[in-house]
């Protein structure tokens, strides 16, 4: 009996070493294309905060290192003008670290645009917070519409227009308060990475 025991704890214990092992070996091949993927979703999310009519270089922050979790990038109209700031924040969330990349007004610091850029939340619940639906119909999906079709997200569409003061006046998802309440710290942190950048620099450069 007792061979037999010792017996089954030799072979679960080699084959959780091969499976181990397999697992680091695929992660260990696959890596590299893991990180270029998370590279071209933050680039794109924050292409999506972007104020229209303006542009933003992922590659040339104001402060912080490319694509760095900290990076501030400033968004500029035709004229060279900074109008908006961008920056990522994040925070833990129900089952997951919430990530966001958020677009603020240079003057004011009021929030543009807020996108979800990485969440393992509950599905059904707090994944809802990187849900967004069609403001399409099906009848304009199948024949068109004269104007463009818009992309809506009723928890994070509340922060436009907003500075962190205010965001205890949103509401949170239905059953997903801690989910929401992650966001909106998540948020704030990204404001105060923008606020810390343009105060940096303004000290560096007085009027």
């Amino acid at each position: 009996m007792i061979r037999n025991l010792i017996k089954f704890i030799v072979i679960l214990s080699l084959a959780c070493l091969v499976i181990g092992g397999g697992v680091a070996a695929l992660y260990g091949v696959f890596e590299g294309e893991i990180e270029r993927r998370d590279l071209r979703i933050k680039e794109q999310s924050i292409q999506d905060v972007c104020p229209e009519g303006a542009s933003v270089d992922p590659q040339t922050p104001s402060a912080g290192a490319p694509m760095a979790a900290d990076a501030v990038y400033a968004a500029r109209d035709s004229a060279g003008r900074t109008v908006a700031y961008i920056a990522q924040g994040e925070a833990q969330g129900y089952s997951s670290v919430v990530k966001v990349v958020v677009s603020t007004r240079a003057d004011g610091f009021s929030v543009i645009r807020v996108v979800v850029l990485a969440q393992q939340e509950t599905p059904g619940l707090g994944a809802t917070v990187a849900e967004t639906r069609s403001t399409y119909t099906l009848w304009q999906k199948l024949f068109g519409s004269g104007k463009a079709e818009q992309r809506v997200n009723a928890f994070l569409d509340q922060f436009t227009g907003k500075q962190s003061q205010e965001f205890p006046q949103i509401h949170s998802i239905t059953a997903a308060t801690i989910t929401s309440n992650a966001t909106k710290l998540a948020v704030e942190q990204a404001l105060e990475r923008i606020r810390d950048a343009v105060g940096a620099s303004a000290a560096k450069d007085p009027v």
